[in-house]
């Protein structure tokens, strides 16, 4: 979901509440976000005199259908009605459906005193209720999967995209992940979640789903790409905090108009409308990517490559620590300066290790070779960053941390020897302290 912007980072109520103050800009989609402001009090099922009904079940297979996880069920609620009345603008037709599962939380919404829980297909101009699934966990991986298996059944098309919507708290922790449910005691979805509901996506559909995007927080991140690549091609996701308005869903117009766009066209849409938007609104605070997933694994060879390089190298271990120091951390001001983030640019670092006259020569080439992997256009195709990230944000970012437990448990762990490196040069439990 969109980030409510200069939010804090409470940890949800599962596990740390802090009391940062808040500034008067706040919108942003990061978990620890309090407030929403003032918000459009329309109804989000709209002109119902416009309707046209609830389809028929199943419906015959289109080109695309777009399923949008909309976990309203916190502070963000407010947004899920503003967005549900941007993607009504567009609404399904005979070639492409859109169907949301939208779970709402009514005591944090001064806009709509209406319970959403179900399953709910977007025609232009209404909201159409197709099955009351109660209250639901938005934190759980059945949920996701019972909203897949409906949405296979029901909306067969060639071309599939997923949308989590909600907070986003990059990876790592138990308090990181994406999908925060409060009513359901903060319960959210972590990486392996994600990643065995896109496994499960995948498998129910026979392919890869065409598109994974994260309209939340923090997600660009390298273990991601790397997490999700079998079982998607595309992933959108900003590096940084996302304003409160989140993605400009009027993207879904390009289905309409031209029903047979390829996903990685949609993908580098999704950016150029985000960009759009927030470029008229004088936003210079946000970032946004579209990555083809097939050229993770790319990075991910380069990378291990450096790591045993640098760990069998003349260097001492320190050195790759301290020339993290001084690099952007994403989101950092969310805690107030406490111990919440540590994702940073990973072309950054990797340049300035690239550039450094203390590496070997040997060590300096191989991470050269990553960062030329993760500047490649055919990875990184579609990438936009706000004046306040001019030459710090490059579309995909990395942990720049000790590896916990649970960090060694994701991909780009096992398969690379990235954790090993990080625990070698000594990075501490928070970059925060560089």
């Amino acid at each position: 979901m969109r980030r409510i912007k200069w939010g804090i980072f409470a940890l949800i109520a599962l596990v740390i509440s802090t009391g940062c103050e808040v500034p008067d800009d706040f919108s942003r989609r990061n978990p620890g976000d309090e407030e929403t402001g003032m918000m459009d009090s329309s109804d989000p099922d709209g002109d119902d005199s416009r309707a046209p009904g609830k389809p028929s079940l199943p419906q015959p297979k289109k080109k695309w259908t777009v399923l949008v996880y909309l976990d309203g069920d916190n502070n963000l609620s407010p947004y899920s009605d503003l967005d549900v009345n941007e993607i009504k603008k567009s609404g399904s037709n005979k070639n492409f459906n859109i169907v949301i599962l939208w779970d709402n939380d009514p005591g944090q919404n001064s806009g709509s005193k209406t319970n959403r829980h179900g399953y709910y297909y977007i025609a232009p101009g209404s909201a159409e209720l197709l099955k009351d699934a109660g209250e639901v966990d938005m934190g759980s991986a059945e949920t996701a999967k019972n909203f897949i298996d409906f949405a296979a059944q029901n909306f067969p098309a060639d071309h599939y995209m997923w949308v989590f919507w909600n907070h986003g708290g990059a990876v790592d922790r138990l308090a990181k992940g994406v999908c925060w449910d409060d009513t359901n005691g903060g319960n959210h979805l972590s990486e392996t979640d994600q990643k065995e509901i896109m496994q499960y996506f995948s498998g129910r559909i026979g392919k890869k789903v065409d598109i994974v995007g994260y309209d939340a927080c923090l997600m660009g991140t390298a273990e991601l790409a790397y997490q999700l690549r079998e079982y998607a091609d595309y992933m959108i996701a900003s590096q940084q905090t996302v304003p409160g308005d989140g993605w400009d869903y009027n993207f879904l117009a390009k289905i309409k108009s031209s029903p047979s766009v390829s996903a990685r066209t949609l993908s580098g849409q999704v950016v150029t409308y985000f960009k759009k938007y927030y470029d008229g609104r004088g936003e210079s605070d946000a970032t946004l990517a579209a990555y083809n997933l097939k050229y993770a694994d790319t990075l991910a060879s380069a990378m291990d490559s450096f790591c045993e390089a640098a760990m069998t190298g003349d260097a001492g271990s320190d050195l790759y620590r301290e020339l993290s120091q001084g690099l952007e951390v994403f989101g950092a001001y969310a805690c107030g300066g406490g111990n919440c983030y540590y994702t940073k640019d990973l072309y950054a670092y990797f340049d300035r290790v690239a550039d450094s006259s203390a590496v070997s020569p040997s060590v300096r080439k191989k991470a050269s070779a990553v960062c030329k992997a993760a500047k490649s256009r055919s990875f990184i195709f579609s990438e936009w960053h706000g004046r306040a990230w001019k030459d710090k944000a490059h579309g995909l970012s990395i942990t720049l941390k000790s590896a916990t437990s649970v960090y060694k448990k994701l991909a780009l762990c096992r398969d690379t020897h990235w954790d090993e490196f990080l625990n070698w040069a000594g990075f501490a439990n928070s970059d925060l302290v560089y």
